[in-house]
Formats: structure tokens, C-alpha cells, sequence
């Protein structure tokens, strides 16, 4: 879950379309295959699968947390619609190859997972897939806050 080293940047080999090595395929296969030692969370207003949720976000990404006491969790933010079902295979959306896009991916300790859950909540996104354990969900309060969809009624900005 976690890039080593410096790496050069440089332009992948393969498409995004393409069901192969790629940095989000990568990135993303603990999430579209069944991965016992990482539990998700995913969220859309437009997940795959189902009808667009554009009820009060437009919030779309995935968090991955390792379970098997490595301490290493990963959120996965994008904007393309009815993209990566769980479990579903990496699948591409062809209508939105023409399109542009943004994907950013921050590792992070598990100890950070609060205060990544309470930015996610901020957002008050529709969750289409968890696999979070109650073991983890009891640790991190505002991961359950989020699971259960507790609003937050006053902003950090005011």
C-alpha cells in the first residue's frame, strides 16, 4: 500500500481502459478482488451498479485499510462515475475515456483514520461497499460515525 522510495514520474504503458498493470489498477486490486487482510470502504453519488445518489455530494473514493497490523491504511479520492465496483473486477467506464479526470491516492498510519473518516463525513457521500470489522469500527470512532451516516452540524471553517 505504500510506494517505495523516489520514483521518476513517467507515462504508464498501458490505458486506464485496460485491465492490466497499471499505477490504478495497482493501486485499486485489493478492492476489486477479494483481498482478506484489507477491509474498504467505498463511496459514490454515482456508484456502479446502482442509480446516480447525487443527494448532497459529489463525492467519489475508497479507503483501504490493512488489517493485519502492518499500521498502513490508503485513501483513494476520483471523479469518474460508476467506477470500480467491489469485488466486481477493474472495469473502465468507457464514456468517460474522453474525458478528464483526477485520482490522488494518499497512504497514511492507521492512526490517522479519524481524521480521514471526519473529512469523508464532511462530504456526507452514499456508501455502496464496506468491509470494515467491528473490531476496527469500535477503535476509530468516526469511522463508525461514518458508516452510520452521523452528520457533523458544525463546520471546522466558521
Amino acid at each position: 500500500m505504500k510506494s517505495e522510495g523516489n520514483p521518476t514520474w513517467a507515462a504508464s504503458a498501458q490505458t486506464i481502459d485496460q485491465n492490466a498493470v497499471h499505477a490504478i489498477f495497482r493501486t485499486m486490486a485489493s478492492f476489486v478482488a477479494e483481498h482478506m487482510d484489507i477491509k474498504v470502504l467505498a463511496y459514490s453519488d454515482n456508484p456502479p451498479n446502482l442509480l446516480p445518489r447525487n443527494e448532497k455530494s459529489k463525492a467519489k473514493g475508497v479507503l483501504l485499510v490493512d488489517s493485519t497490523g502492518t499500521d498502513a491504511a490508503a485513501w483513494f479520492v476520483h471523479t469518474v462515475p460508476k467506477f470500480l465496483a467491489h469485488l466486481g473486477g477493474y472495469s473502465w467506464p468507457a464514456a468517460e475515456t474522453a474525458k478528464g479526470h483526477m485520482f490522488l491516492c494518499l497512504s497514511f498510519n492507521e492512526a490517522h483514520l479519524n481524521l480521514v473518516a471526519k473529512a469523508i463525513r464532511y462530504q456526507e457521500p452514499f456508501i455502496y461497499a464496506n468491509s470494515l470489522s467491528p473490531e476496527l469500527l469500535n477503535q476509530h470512532v468516526e469511522l463508525s460515525n461514518l458508516i452510520t451516516g452521523a452528520q457533523i452540524r458544525v463546520t471546522p471553517f466558521l
